[in-house]
């Protein structure tokens, strides 16, 4: 009699999306911290950062 197993739950796409853009934020700040001592948001909206983006790098 053969095993019969459940296939993983595949996330949505926009939960992946998400997640990635989370994690490339996370390091995006670790590094202006570590290189500058703080985070100018000011200058990010400046280079094209959208308020989203910045209320989400605030948030990690």
């Amino acid at each position: 009699m053969p095993l019969v197993t459940r296939k993983p739950k595949r996330k949505k796409s926009s939960t992946v999306i998400a997640d990635a853009t989370d994690r490339l934020l996370r390091a995006a700040k670790e590094k202006m911290l570590k290189e500058k001592g703080r985070i100018d948001y000011d200058k990010l909206q400046h280079e094209g950062f959208s308020a989203e983006m910045i209320a989400r790098l605030k948030t990690l």
